[in-house]
């Protein structure tokens, strides 16, 4: 308790503690990485039919909402009163009642604009600690974690591992398939409020409950033969949750840099071969606007070129073609960026336009620089100056984002899970072409080149 934000920054300084030990103390970067590998199993060589095989490591990321976690709680006797940002308000105002020993009823939880989320307030820890601290002070009280404190306390998306093979004869792909591992993704957090009570009821558990989130999000848009993909959790008990676009962000980016590879290997250029195995005319008219607004093919300086890469989710398409400056391959740039995207019905197309560029511009960060080290179960970084999120110098000067309306009489589709994907894997293709070396380790640049805060 402090009368400002100072005092109480200065008052946890001067608290000395012996913590007791956190759930991955064992744990550090190479240690996760070694448990991810082993779980997506490998596979096992056919034996007359040629085939082509990768694999891909995404670092965990942090949220890092401009906002920490933060709350204003007044709790009384007879009832209380909590204003926080909250993505599932039902069970927020749940959590809460039942820490303070009320009944939900006696809770007027006041949901309030929050200055980003990205899937960070799914969890209502910050709502729980400061009704908590008021029905101990009994007083109102509010509450902010400290940026330190939020980036390596907070959650993270997960840490990834990803094998594919195709198998291909004659020129053709016979089969496709992804082995994902992931670090367990948390999803006890009333997600949705339970989609709506849509699946009250139902047990699901946490592991059922991500099995099923794969499958509905994680699909091929292509006809590639026979095609198979799968996720295998791992239960790493590390503060993860829900991160923008939750399993496609790494496990489509994976596949659509992988197609790049196919394409490759069949002597195919990129745009034609997916243009070729997309399954529908509204998939090839995202694809072809791209690809002819953004001059695909176009000669480029040595150290520049172009990528792309598709994605569906959501009843919603989308193709992002990026060009990329890699001169130095340890400080690549993304220069321009088109987007075409098919919503259905858009309702409100700036709207589209502005949930593309974010997901271009959290792309551009967890492709290229933002990421976190785990060293003994803590994130490494612990601020800004460490987490390296996209700044206005890296995002694209030239950016285009044409929204499509393939039958404006149907429903509309999702687009806030829906830009990342597609432009993570532009970006890799990108700096492939660039470079003549696929990346395989993301983010791209990944050094510790800052002096972390005391443990």
């Amino acid at each position: 308790m402090a009368e400002t934000f100072g005092q109480a920054l200065a008052g946890t300084a001067a608290v000395r503690a012996d913590w007791g030990p956190g759930p991955v103390d064992d744990l550090s970067d190479d240690g996760i990485r070694t448990r991810l590998r082993k779980a997506a199993r490998s596979f096992i060589p056919p034996l007359l039919t040629p085939y082509i095989e990768a694999e891909f490591d995404f670092a965990p990321v942090s949220h890092a909402p401009l906002e920490t976690n933060s709350a204003v709680a007044d709790v009384r006797a007879d009832g209380a009163t909590v204003w926080t940002a909250a993505q599932s308000p039902i069970a927020a105002r749940a959590a809460v009642a039942k820490a303070v020993g009320l009944a939900s009823a006696k809770v007027d939880l006041k949901v309030v604009q929050a200055g980003g989320s990205f899937g960070r307030r799914l969890f209502h820890d910050a709502a729980i600690e400061a009704a908590q601290v008021s029905k101990g002070a009994g007083r109102p009280v509010r509450l902010m974690w400290s940026r330190v404190d939020d980036m390596r306390h907070g959650r993270m998306r997960p840490p990834t591992h990803h094998k594919l093979r195709a198998i291909y004869a004659a020129g053709k792909v016979l089969s496709f398939e992804h082995r994902m591992a992931c670090a367990e993704t948390d999803v006890r957090h009333g997600l949705g409020d339970a989609v709506t009570a849509g699946l009250t009821g139902l047990p699901l558990g946490n592991e059922t409950f991500a099995q099923l989130m794969f499958r509905l999000t994680v699909s091929s848009p292509y006809a590639l033969g026979i095609t198979r993909q799968s996720l295998t959790e791992v239960p790493l008990k590390l503060p993860t949750g829900s991160w923008r676009s939750v399993y496609s962000g790494t496990a489509r980016a994976a596949e659509e840099m992988f197609v790049d590879e196919i394409a490759q290997k069949l002597g195919a250029d990129p745009v034609d071969f997916r243009r070729r195995h997309l399954r529908t005319a509204a998939q090839r008219a995202v694809l072809d606007k791209a690809a002819r607004d953004g001059d695909w093919g176009r000669a480029m300086p040595a150290g520049h070129a172009q990528g792309i890469g598709f994605h569906e989710e959501y009843k919603s398409c989308t193709a992002c073609l990026v060009e990329i400056d890699a001169r130095d391959p340890e400080a690549p740039r993304v220069t321009k960026a088109v987007i075409a995207v098919d919503v259905g019905r858009a309702v409100n197309p700036r709207g589209v336009e502005a949930q593309m560029q974010g997901g271009l511009t959290d792309a551009v960060a967890t492709a290229l620089r933002a990421g976190l080290h785990i060293d003994r179960g803590l994130p490494l970084e612990g601020s800004y100056s460490q987490f390296h999120y996209a700044r206005q110098a890296d995002s694209p000067t030239d950016v285009r984002v044409h929204v499509l309306e393939s039958d404006p009489g149907a429903e509309p589709g999702g687009v806030g899970e829906l830009g990342v994907p597609a432009a993570v894997a532009a970006i890799g293709n990108a700096y492939a072409r660039a470079t003549g070396s696929r990346p395989r380790g993301f983010p791209v640049d990944f050094a510790i080149d800052f002096e972390p805060f005391p443990r």
